[in-house]
């Protein structure tokens, strides 16, 4: 398994040791010994983000997403400007079906990098997901505006025309889809070519 860029973002501002240790048990998908880690971390610097971070995210990879929140949130009050842990809360909000929730952290995102692809996606996917592609249209659109190589906002923008019924839209961002991978492209055009 590889780093996901959550990790790789915190390793990078970390001692060697620490980071290392961090990154091979992500590796071998070590949950339990994230969670450890974290809580050793914790016990050393309580008021430090980063820890109550690692902790949240351990666990949220093993299914624990109410006491994931409580880290997050924890995280979120020492230091309210980190995108990855507002993205990560929305994500164990939603994955408990507090979806209302997760639109507001997400917002809340929004308000302290008005400019992340990854929040406008993260929002988009989750009206998408609602069936509210009027909501999700608009999130997607900044979402490819902010990062026009992302391959799953275009998808998820063609995705939301064809719910919309907005052909034009659906096949422009197609388009765009198909320059970054057009495999997906062509998946998503065998899916829905009846409509």
């Amino acid at each position: 398994m590889s780093v996901t860029p959550l990790i790789a973002a915190l390793a990078s501002h970390l001692d060697q040791g620490t980071a290392r240790e961090i990154v091979e048990l992500e590796k071998k998908q070590d949950w339990p010994g994230m969670l450890s880690l974290a809580r050793a971390l914790l016990q050393r610097e309580p008021g430090r983000a980063d820890w109550w971070f690692l902790q949240g995210y351990a666990l949220a990879r093993q299914g624990q997403h109410a006491a994931a929140i409580e880290s997050y949130q924890q995280a979120i009050r020492i230091s309210p400007e980190d995108e990855g842990t507002w993205l990560s809360l929305g994500q164990s909000q939603g994955a408990l079906g507090q979806m209302e929730r997760a639109i507001q952290t997400y917002r809340q995102a929004l308000r302290y990098r008005p400019e992340s692809a990854q929040a406008y996606l993260a929002l988009a996917d989750l009206y998408l997901r609602q069936r509210r592609p009027d909501l999700a249209i608009p999130n997607y659109r900044e979402s490819v505006r902010y990062d026009p190589d992302s391959a799953q906002s275009w998808y998820g923008l063609a995705a939301a025309c064809q719910q919309a019924g907005q052909r034009e839209g659906r096949d422009e961002a197609l388009q765009g889809l198909r320059k970054l991978d057009p495999a997906a492209a062509d998946r998503f055009e065998k899916q829905y070519r009846s409509n």
